[in-house]
Protein backbone atom coordinates (compact mmCIF):
# COMPACT_ATOMS: atom_id res chain seq x y z
CA UNK A 1 0.00 0.00 0.00
CA UNK A 2 1.16 3.39 -1.03
CA UNK A 3 1.23 6.73 0.02
CA UNK A 4 1.66 10.28 -0.88
CA UNK A 5 3.25 13.62 0.77
CA UNK A 6 3.12 16.92 -0.23
CA UNK A 7 4.95 19.23 1.80
CA UNK A 8 4.80 23.46 0.84
CA UNK A 9 7.48 25.21 1.34
CA UNK A 10 7.39 28.88 0.06
CA UNK A 11 5.86 29.59 -2.80
CA UNK A 12 6.51 25.55 -4.02
CA UNK A 13 4.76 22.45 -3.36
CA UNK A 14 7.35 18.93 -3.06
CA UNK A 15 5.81 15.69 -3.69
CA UNK A 16 7.23 12.69 -2.81
CA UNK A 17 5.67 9.20 -3.06
CA UNK A 18 7.05 6.31 -1.32
CA UNK A 19 5.85 4.02 -4.55
CA UNK A 20 8.29 5.64 -7.31
CA UNK A 21 10.72 7.60 -4.73
CA UNK A 22 10.42 10.65 -7.54
CA UNK A 23 10.40 13.98 -6.70
CA UNK A 24 8.60 16.58 -8.18
CA UNK A 25 8.48 20.32 -7.68
CA UNK A 26 5.24 22.13 -8.95
CA UNK A 27 3.82 25.73 -7.96
CA UNK A 28 1.30 25.76 -5.31
CA UNK A 29 -2.09 26.71 -6.49
CA UNK A 30 -3.18 29.91 -4.46
CA UNK A 31 -6.59 30.67 -5.51
CA UNK A 32 -6.11 34.51 -3.87
CA UNK A 33 -4.24 35.74 -6.68
CA UNK A 34 -5.36 35.70 -10.47
CA UNK A 35 -3.38 35.40 -13.42
CA UNK A 36 -2.70 38.46 -15.58
CA UNK A 37 -2.59 37.80 -19.04
CA UNK A 38 1.82 39.49 -18.81
CA UNK A 39 2.69 36.27 -16.77
CA UNK A 40 2.21 38.42 -13.88
CA UNK A 41 1.04 36.75 -10.55
CA UNK A 42 -1.74 39.00 -10.36
CA UNK A 43 -3.48 41.70 -12.19
CA UNK A 44 -2.33 45.02 -12.11
CA UNK A 45 -4.28 48.12 -12.48
CA UNK A 46 -3.09 51.81 -12.65
CA UNK A 47 -4.47 53.82 -10.15
CA UNK A 48 -3.86 57.71 -8.30
CA UNK A 49 -3.92 57.58 -5.01
CA UNK A 50 -2.35 58.83 -1.41
CA UNK A 51 -1.31 56.17 1.06
CA UNK A 52 1.01 56.49 4.06
CA UNK A 53 4.38 53.54 4.65
CA UNK A 54 5.36 53.32 7.71
CA UNK A 55 8.72 51.34 8.40
CA UNK A 56 9.24 49.99 12.33
CA UNK A 57 10.72 52.22 14.63
CA UNK A 58 10.05 55.77 11.96
CA UNK A 59 7.55 58.16 11.72
CA UNK A 60 4.97 57.39 8.49
CA UNK A 61 4.92 59.57 5.48
CA UNK A 62 3.10 60.08 2.15
CA UNK A 63 3.23 58.30 -0.86
CA UNK A 64 1.59 58.24 -4.61
CA UNK A 65 0.38 54.83 -5.43
CA UNK A 66 0.62 54.62 -8.96
CA UNK A 67 -0.19 50.39 -9.47
CA UNK A 68 -1.77 47.97 -7.50
CA UNK A 69 -2.60 44.49 -7.48
CA UNK A 70 -3.62 41.71 -5.15
CA UNK A 71 0.53 40.82 -4.78
CA UNK A 72 1.58 44.70 -4.13
CA UNK A 73 1.67 47.71 -5.06
CA UNK A 74 3.79 50.73 -6.81
CA UNK A 75 4.77 54.06 -5.46
CA UNK A 76 6.75 57.47 -6.22
CA UNK A 77 9.02 58.67 -2.80
CA UNK A 78 11.94 60.94 -3.29
CA UNK A 79 13.21 58.81 -0.41
CA UNK A 80 12.87 55.22 -1.29
CA UNK A 81 13.31 52.13 1.09
CA UNK A 82 15.82 49.64 0.47
CA UNK A 83 14.98 46.83 -0.74
CA UNK A 84 13.70 44.21 1.10
CA UNK A 85 12.39 46.72 3.99
CA UNK A 86 9.49 45.65 5.67
CA UNK A 87 6.68 48.30 5.81
CA UNK A 88 2.98 48.99 6.56
CA UNK A 89 0.92 50.62 4.71
CA UNK A 90 -2.41 52.40 5.15
CA UNK A 91 -4.33 52.38 1.71
CA UNK A 92 -7.96 54.26 1.86
CA UNK A 93 -10.53 52.31 3.86
CA UNK A 94 -8.08 49.60 4.60
CA UNK A 95 -6.58 48.39 7.83
CA UNK A 96 -2.70 48.48 7.73
CA UNK A 97 -1.03 45.86 5.69
CA UNK A 98 2.25 44.70 5.65
CA UNK A 99 4.33 44.64 2.56
CA UNK A 100 8.07 44.12 1.46
CA UNK A 101 9.90 45.94 -0.77
CA UNK A 102 10.39 43.92 -3.80
CA UNK A 103 12.70 46.54 -5.94
CA UNK A 104 13.56 50.43 -6.48
CA UNK A 105 14.09 51.70 -9.51
CA UNK A 106 15.14 55.60 -8.85
CA UNK A 107 12.03 57.26 -7.56
CA UNK A 108 9.59 54.17 -8.01
CA UNK A 109 9.55 51.48 -5.32
CA UNK A 110 7.54 47.93 -5.88
CA UNK A 111 6.46 46.01 -2.60
CA UNK A 112 4.73 42.66 -1.93
CA UNK A 113 2.21 41.94 0.19
CA UNK A 114 2.75 40.12 2.95
CA UNK A 115 -0.52 38.36 2.78
CA UNK A 116 -2.55 39.22 -0.67
CA UNK A 117 -5.07 40.89 -0.99
CA UNK A 118 -8.55 39.17 -1.31
CA UNK A 119 -9.54 39.17 -4.75
CA UNK A 120 -13.52 41.03 -3.97
CA UNK A 121 -10.88 43.44 -2.16
CA UNK A 122 -8.67 44.12 -4.74
CA UNK A 123 -11.01 44.69 -7.66
CA UNK A 124 -12.81 47.35 -5.03
CA UNK A 125 -9.99 48.99 -4.38
CA UNK A 126 -8.59 48.84 -8.20
CA UNK A 127 -12.11 51.02 -8.83
CA UNK A 128 -11.94 53.33 -6.41
CA UNK A 129 -8.66 54.07 -6.70
CA UNK A 130 -8.81 53.92 -10.50
CA UNK A 131 -7.02 57.24 -12.60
Amino acid sequence: MGFDITVTIGALEKRESNRTRDRQIVPRNNSISQSAPDGRRAARADVSARARLREAGMNPFDVDLFDLSSTGFRFFSYSPPAVDTHLWVNLPGLQLLEAVVRRVDGTNCGCEFVSPLHPSVTQHMQTKLRK
